[in-house]
């Protein structure tokens, strides 16, 4: 396969969130695209977090966009400069108040590379410990519960845990864990 060329980008938006550019684009077939829209945002984590009773550490929280309540891996953006670890570790304390003894890196994903730059680095965190508070930020309203492998299928099927991104995460580290 041959990649895309890119023979002009022109910026739309950007702010702390993210940058959009409209891009100009020949295909190998020499077709030009013009704007081909491409989002460019930071690197995502998301921790799949197992207590000693094999339960995993959730977070429940409203989602804008789709205007519902989503339960999902706790997680979060990379900050600039920020390792993918830390990130992990950083956000796992910030949104539930736990620390994990050990840290297993799983792998990396894209989140949409058709219209999206960034990836999502998974993280199995174990040995948990609650240390604290949550430390969230302003756009944050987050709740945390564990739950067993079979109560967050069942979340699946009942549209709760819902987020794609999330469910692929989950497997991704259930498999890692031969459960399935």
């Amino acid at each position: 396969m041959k990649p895309w060329e890119m023979l002009q980008s022109r910026e739309i938006i950007s702010d702390r969130w993210l940058k959009l550019t409209a891009d100009q684009c020949r295909l190998p077939t020499g077709q030009i695209i013009d704007p081909y829209y491409v989002v460019h945002e930071s690197d995502w984590v998301h921790i799949f977090a197992l207590d000693n009773d094999g339960r995993l550490l959730v977070v429940r929280q409203f989602r804008y966009a789709a205007n519902v309540e989503c339960v999902e891996l706790p997680g979060g953006v990379i900050d600039k400069g920020e390792e993918p670890l830390a990130a992990a570790q950083r956000e796992l304390l910030e949104e539930t108040g736990h620390t994990a003894n050990t840290w297993r890196a799983i792998g990396r994903m894209y989140a949409n590379p058709a219209r999206q730059t960034n990836s999502i680095h998974l993280f199995l965190a174990s040995g948990l410990s609650n240390v604290g508070t949550q430390n969230l930020d302003a756009t944050e309203d987050i709740e945390f519960e564990f739950a067993s492998v079979e109560s967050i299928n069942a979340m699946i099927e009942k549209n709760e845990f819902s987020q794609a991104l999330h469910i692929a995460s989950f497997y991704r580290c259930l498999r890692e864990l031969k459960y399935t």
